[in-house]
């Protein structure tokens, strides 16, 4: 049988134009007037300080966009799973956002995305969500390294 995965291109022009438009969408978002709970695990102080002055803004792609768009679609459909087996789950506030943590008059904040009771492993205990998305390879390593050796970031965010 023949490989014809050398004629396919790599991006075709609908897909580019898909990925223009969340850089477009992306880029337009307001920047957050404080040092957010993702990137406060980041090996570099110098970065998170830049970030904090708002020195510097990050340039991400449409592709990008798009996977994080992805992770906030799956944070419903994680709570709703663990709702169907039983578990209460809070994943907004009262007005429907999600729950904030916030420190240093606003300087520091993050989200998480609930907590929930009745986790089969552990019914009694309270625990806090935190749902990330990972393709194939990053969840592997995750499986073998654990959360705090192969995502020091995730790791640090979770335990605001």
């Amino acid at each position: 049988m023949s490989d014809i995965s050398k004629y396919i291109p790599k991006e075709s022009l609908t897909v580019k134009q898909i990925f223009e438009e969340y850089k477009k969408a992306g880029d337009a978002e307001p920047t957050r007037g404080y040092l957010g709970a993702s990137i406060i695990g980041h090996p570099c102080e110098r970065y998170l300080w830049y970030c904090f002055r708002q020195c510097c803004s990050s340039d991400f792609s449409g592709r990008m966009y798009r996977l994080f768009e992805t992770g906030d679609r799956e944070e419903g459909r994680m709570a709703a799973n663990l709702r169907s087996i039983g578990c209460e789950v809070h994943d907004h506030d009262d007005v429907g956002k999600q729950f904030e943590v916030s420190a240093l008059g606003g300087h520091f904040s993050g989200h998480m995305d609930g907590c929930a009771l009745g986790i089969p492993e552990a019914p009694k205990t309270w625990h806090v969500l935190e749902f990330k998305t990972h393709n194939a390879k990053s969840f592997k390593k995750l499986e073998k390294e654990g959360v705090q050796k192969s995502k020091p970031q995730h790791f640090s965010q979770m335990q605001i």
